[in-house]
């Protein structure tokens, strides 16, 4: 694709599998009338036909308390231009100064089920305000409104897994993907969560991550129960001793409080104890696996290394109540949605996507639909089976950070600067953030997956992270 037509032609496609009935599952996503009920990134549409055939008038209900309003008001209705019995399809197009946005819902069959992609596609010299206003907010949490379509699917169009997963953190970037990616797979998920949300797609207990309580009786089932402990505050903090202590007390706190629970529930099936890479600190040129030390030098920062390693050694320590238990150091996620291209994005879209500091430091990633299935390979319900433990989730192709930038770049159609060291710490400065989670970096693979035979998928940074 040419810059100039990055300008004026834009397309991002959502995907979600679905252990249903692919007829089940179109016979609410081709009807549009009932949008609203699962995907809550807009209020749905109003159909003015009950036929919902080809040029049915209908009427795009946006979000947003600024857009929604200006759109109802100003903007001509959209109709379906294309649909599909056999090919189980739904295009509803919604026109736009001097161009349009199109929706596109397609469900595919697939093995044990179905595949739902849901495409935004702008075409006109609008592409790029209406991206940034009302395209990519469409697709944003879809996996979620996937799995609310799932739950609403008749019971017996469902393909169900005699297992219960309980997630602490489930509510943050990767525990609401990892409850949507379970949930759509037949699996009974509950969330241990400080702050419930409506219409969420799993059963929520509230928890603090301190104290004992009612929700420690979802850790007894009559079926396999597997643990998944993401529970801790955001990182990305300013580097001070009271955000230390916060980072580091609501890590050990919640899985010693777990451990607890679990010790006086049956025993469980799996347990998966989240970490991180960033354990290494900054690390240079180290080329680090599973089996290298983690260190106690200069390289050892005490908002990464410090954190992480009380985070883990609570784990270790603990009494922990599991068949099989997994230590997971959890590299940078990649997706268009991960936390981390929010602020990259915006240096490259303002022309400041340069290398950060001296570019050389190592980012390790991984893809979000690999990390997924890599959890499920852990929990023991797809292969390979990996082996108990301390595990990298770091795909075997790190990257310099100015390949990172040049990448975002690419995506982008935009040139950029470099930003060097001062700007990006001004910038962390001024929205509370570190600099030192964009400025350092580590080289972090693992050398158990590929002893095990993981494959990743997802090896292309651009078109992991492409919106």
């Amino acid at each position: 694709m040419s810059t100039t037509s990055k300008f004026t032609h834009w397309q991002r496609t959502e995907s979600q599998f679905l252990a249903a009935d692919p007829q089940a599952v179109y016979s609410i996503v081709g009807n549009l009338s009932q949008t609203g009920q699962w995907m809550k990134s807009f209020d749905g549409f109003i159909v003015h036909d009950d036929q919902r055939g080809v040029g049915t008038k209908v009427d795009l209900l946006p979000p947003g308390k600024l857009f929604g309003p200006l759109h109802r008001s100003t903007a001509p209705s959209g109709s379906i231009t294309r649909r599909n019995q056999d090919t189980l399809m739904v295009e509803f197009t919604q026109p736009q100064p001097a161009g349009e946005m199109v929706l596109r819902w397609q469900v595919e069959p697939f093995e044990h089920g179905c595949v739902l992609r849901f495409t935004v596609e702008l075409n006109g010299p609008g592409t790029t305000a209406f991206k940034f206003t009302v395209a990519n907010a469409l697709c944003k949490d879809f996996a979620i409104a996937a799995a609310r379509l799932y739950r609403i699917i008749a019971p017996s169009a469902h393909r169900k897994r005699d297992a219960q997963v309980v997630i602490s953190g489930g509510r943050g970037f990767l525990g609401r993907n990892l409850v949507a990616d379970l949930v759509c797979r037949g699996l009974s998920v509950s969330v241990l969560t400080r702050n419930p949300e409506d219409g969420f797609p799993a059963e929520q207990y509230s928890w603090d991550g301190v104290h004992q309580g009612a929700w420690a009786n979802v850790l007894a089932s009559k079926h396999p129960v597997h643990l998944v402990n993401l529970a801790g505050e955001r990182v990305d903090k300013r580097n001070t001793p009271e955000n230390l202590a916060a980072l580091t007390g609501s890590r050990v706190a919640s899985t010693q409080t777990l451990a607890e629970a679990a010790a006086a529930a049956p025993k469980l099936a799996t347990w998966i104890q989240a970490s991180t890479t960033a354990i290494f600190g900054d690390a240079g040129e180290e080329e680090l696996t599973e089996s290298s030390p983690v260190p106690t030098d200069q390289r050892a920062l005490p908002e990464m290394t410090g954190v992480a390693s009380a985070w883990e050694q609570a784990f270790t320590e603990a009494e922990v109540n599991a068949e099989q238990r997994y230590l997971l150091r959890t590299s940078l996620v990649m997706h268009p949605d991960a936390p981390l291209l929010g602020p990259l994005n915006l240096l490259v879209n303002t022309g400041l996507g340069g290398p950060m500091g001296d570019g050389k430091q190592w980012f390790s990633w991984i893809g979000l639909e690999d990390w997924l299935r890599l959890i499920r390979c852990l929990l023991g319900f797809e292969e390979p089976p990996i082996p108990a433990g301390l595990v990298h989730a770091a795909c075997p192709k790190p990257l310099r950070n100015t390949e990172v930038m040049a990448a975002l770049r690419s995506i982008a159609g935009l040139p950029g600067l470099p930003t060097g060291s001062l700007l990006p710490k001004i910038g962390a400065a001024v929205m509370g953030s570190n600099a030192r989670v964009a400025l350092t970096g580590r080289k972090v693979t693992s050398e158990v997956l590929e002893q095990a035979g993981f494959e990743f998928q997802q090896l292309d940074f651009a078109a992991t992270v492409s919106s």
